[in-house]
């Protein structure tokens, strides 16, 4: 009987295998959030820290309710607080959380990868701060889909998380290409919605405290019924931003439909003392070749690569171009707002390889 159970299990795990064995498609670094039993053991952990700063926001509802001092101005747009380091939270729109993952051996890794075969960004620069504009198309092909927490390393002290708009990287990159006489093949457009997205920004003390905050925040969100899949690869990349000197981490905790779609386009605006765009954080989970574009805007030419060496970088049409504040202005008003009234350098940026062959982030000034 006892010989009978063990073949039974071991099919029935086979069986999960098989269903699960098929890549997710996703943007940035991401961690698994999956159910667990009632009876769990978990190891001691500490309180969750309170956001810098956070907003949710979900796309199937037009109400919002801010807290924490922060309010919207009359294009349902976030006005930042003075003060961000007061742990504020902002909710837009509202909504459950997404569920966890239903099996545990997804949760295990077994048989489950995310791979990005396309990454676009919108970056503007002026110097000081840089605003990043981040919409992915989603193509998940795990059955039913699950919850999942998306980390991006910021360099510098996030000043705004705001909603932007979808059609920001299409803009940015048709009004470059006009000023080169270079045409461009149209892109792929998903419209199925994605739900509820819960974004907020820590400033970690310690490498060494990532995992248990992050398992401590999703035991408290989904009342001791759900934990986050840490693996020693998501300590070692988080440790290797660390020690370059990042302590500020977004999260973007959302559902993974199992059918294609497209996340809202989010801006994060930080400070930071040169161009970056992140790259060693799709490694975390992250399998496959990716191509990279991005539409880079600054007040002049770029001379200095600190992280990724220039020759990996490919230029469209071999030069920048000269953009007004006019044109920035349809490409995204905060945009131009920052860059100010004189006209900007701007260039459409390209990487491809695998993704686990970046070593560096771009950082150039």
């Amino acid at each position: 009987m006892k010989t009978r159970m063990c073949c039974v299990a071991l099919l029935l795990v086979a069986a999960i295998v098989a269903v699960f064995d098929r890549p997710a498609h996703a943007d940035t670094g991401k961690i698994i959030i999956y159910r667990v039993p009632r009876v769990y053991r978990w190891p001691p952990l500490p309180p969750p820290r309170p956001p810098v700063i956070g907003w949710n926001y979900n796309n199937n509802s037009n109400n919002t309710n801010i807290n924490s001092g922060n309010r919207i101005n009359s294009n349902n747009q976030i006005i930042r607080n003075s003060n961000i380091n007061s742990g504020t939270q902002i909710n837009i729109g509202g909504g459950v959380m997404p569920r966890p993952a239903n099996n545990q051996f997804l949760a295990s890794g077994m048989g489950f990868s995310f791979k990005e075969p396309k990454q676009n960004a919108v970056i503007a620069w002026d110097g000081k701060e840089e605003i990043l504009i981040l919409s992915t198309d989603e193509e998940n092909e795990v059955k039913d889909g699950g919850a999942v927490l998306s980390v991006l390393p910021l360099p510098g002290k996030p000043v705004s998380v705001l909603p932007a708009s979808t059609e920001c990287f299409d803009n940015a990159t048709k009004l470059i290409r006009s000023k080169l006489a270079v045409v461009g093949m149209g892109e792929k457009v998903l419209t199925a919605k994605i739900g509820t997205h819960n974004i907020f920004v820590w400033k970690l003390d310690s490498a060494d405290d990532f995992g248990n905050e992050v398992r401590a925040y999703i035991k408290k969100t989904y009342e001791d019924q759900a934990d986050a899949l840490i693996t020693d690869e998501v300590e070692k990349i988080v440790k290797q931003y660390f020690d370059q000197g990042f302590r500020y981490f977004a999260f973007d905790l959302t559902f993974m439909s199992d059918e294609d779609s497209t996340k809202v386009a989010i801006a994060y605006r930080f400070e930071s003392k040169f161009v970056y765009y992140p790259l060693v954080i799709s490694k975390m989970g992250g399998t496959g070749e990716t191509v990279v574009q991005l539409a880079v805007f600054t007040p002049g030419m770029l001379h200095n690569f600190s992280g990724i060496e220039p020759e990996q970088i490919k230029v469209i049409g071999g030069q920048s171009v000269d953009v007004t504040s006019d044109e920035l202005e349809k490409v995204d008003p905060e945009i131009a707002k920052m860059m100010g009234s004189k006209p900007v350098k701007a260039r459409i940026m390209m990487l491809e390889g695998p993704i686990d062959g970046f070593e560096k982030d771009v950082m150039a000034w």
